[in-house]
């Protein structure tokens, strides 16, 4: 455990929507934090990693190892899961968010490559985006707050997301997002030498500990003017959240 006069330092806590440049932030951290001992990444790269090398899952391990912890990531993560992590401190809790019609192609580029997305752009948003995927920003954040029960109407479940970025360290969008990565890892302590992985076309290995490490994407569609309108209809309530956030200014420092 902390000595009393020594504070620990904060726990950064990084809500991950898919698609929206978490892959790079998570590599710029592996090389800057220990993976899986002071960088705990909730998502299936952290469960492959701990399978692999026989470790357990992070809330199965005695308070003294999970007191080493300095930043939580991943799909899984919530708002609360500082919990995990013993003895008091100043938790930061942070995200970036994306346009969503640049997410929705940057999904069917990612899946396709994947061979989990078959036909045209067209096809694939109709039997699979725009059923499994419509409001997707908003769905993630309001159950990062409220659970898997979500309110009905869809509009209650956009302020529940909007309260959450509210209660958040620092929230920024992917077209300032190296801005965003600038601001972090000096709030970190740790050098601006990030890379953007997952780019379409422009393969970089992300990190040994990765399952998919040399896995190369192509873009198969690029986004139109017409795409774009289509999805913002269909995604509102996503649009809606993507420009609040770039209305409003963090870091929180109240």
């Amino acid at each position: 455990m902390s000595s009393p006069d020594i504070p620990l330092p904060p726990l950064w806590i990084f809500l991950h929507v898919s698609k929206c440049g978490g892959t790079t932030l998570q590599a710029h951290l592996e090389n800057h934090f220990s993976m899986d001992e002071s960088f705990i990444t909730f998502s299936n790269w952290g469960r492959q990693y701990r399978k692999r090398l026989g470790r357990p899952e992070f809330a199965d391990r005695p308070a003294d190892e999970r007191i080493k912890a300095k930043v939580l990531s991943g799909h899984q993560t919530y708002y609360g899961i500082d919990a995990l992590v013993p003895e008091p401190r100043d938790v930061r809790y942070f995200t970036v968010v994306r346009d969503p019609a640049e997410r929705c192609v940057s999904l069917y580029n990612f899946r396709r490559s994947r061979g989990k997305a078959a036909g045209s752009f067209d096809e694939w948003y109709e039997s699979y985006y725009d059923v499994e995927h419509r409001n997707f920003i908003v769905e993630h954040f309001a159950r990062c707050l409220a659970g898997a029960d979500l309110p009905d109407p869809p509009e209650r479940r956009l302020a529940l997301a909007k309260m959450l970025l509210e209660r958040c360290w620092f929230v920024t969008t992917t077209d300032a997002w190296d801005a965003g990565l600038a601001l972090v890892s000096d709030a970190m302590g740790i050098a601006h030498d990030w890379r953007h992985y997952r780019r379409a076309d422009k393969a970089i290995p992300l990190p040994s500990s990765h399952p998919t490490q040399t896995e190369s994407l192509q873009r198969h569609f690029t986004l139109d003017e017409a795409t774009r309108a289509r999805i913002y209809a269909d995604s509102a309530l996503d649009l809606d959240l993507y420009r609040w956030v770039q209305a409003n200014h963090w870091p929180r420092t109240d």
